[in-house]
């Protein structure tokens, strides 16, 4: 289950890759104004995300307490400056994370993807079910970051990538 949204997360994570590789530790913390995330916040973001998709689909989580609380999807830019993963941390931590989410949204069944998701802060979404959440997870919530990643690396002068 679960083929099409997991190729695209497969393309969401090369993808990223791309738009990375010239990230260095250095500029991980550059944001283009204030209020705006940084790299490290939107990267941040993404690992700790796909720790609550290993929640979501009954797996133990593996990111600290810390990176949860610095950057949840409640947390604001610039309040983080206390919990720093490395560049390194996080990449392991979206490769790992997301490549266990993955594999176990293989085994997942309808039944289980049609039973509501219970996450009060997004049931003004339409997004109901724990499978229409995890599809979000894997595929549109990935490419919305990407997307910042992306502006970013073009505030920064670099060329566009595809």
């Amino acid at each position: 289950m679960f083929e099409n949204e997991i190729a695209l997360n497969q393309f969401n994570r090369r993808y990223l890759g791309r738009l990375v590789e010239e990230m260095t530790e250095d500029n991980l913390d550059h944001g283009p104004a204030p209020g705006l995330h940084s790299p490290r916040w939107i990267l941040s973001h993404l690992a700790i995300v796909g720790d609550m998709g290993l929640k979501l689909i009954g797996q133990p989580t593996r990111l600290p307490h810390e990176w949860h609380a610095a950057y949840g999807p409640t947390s604001q830019a610039g309040s983080h400056d206390r919990v720093r993963p490395s560049f390194e941390a996080l990449m392991v931590a979206i490769t790992d994370g997301y490549g266990s989410l993955c594999d176990g949204a293989r085994g997942l069944t309808a039944e289980w993807a049609q039973t509501p998701h219970g996450i009060e802060r997004l049931k003004w979404s339409g997004l109901l079910t724990r499978g229409e959440m995890l599809a979000h997870l894997l595929a549109t919530h990935f490419a919305v970051h990407l997307g910042q990643l992306s502006t970013l690396r073009r505030l920064q002068g670099k060329p566009m990538l595809f």
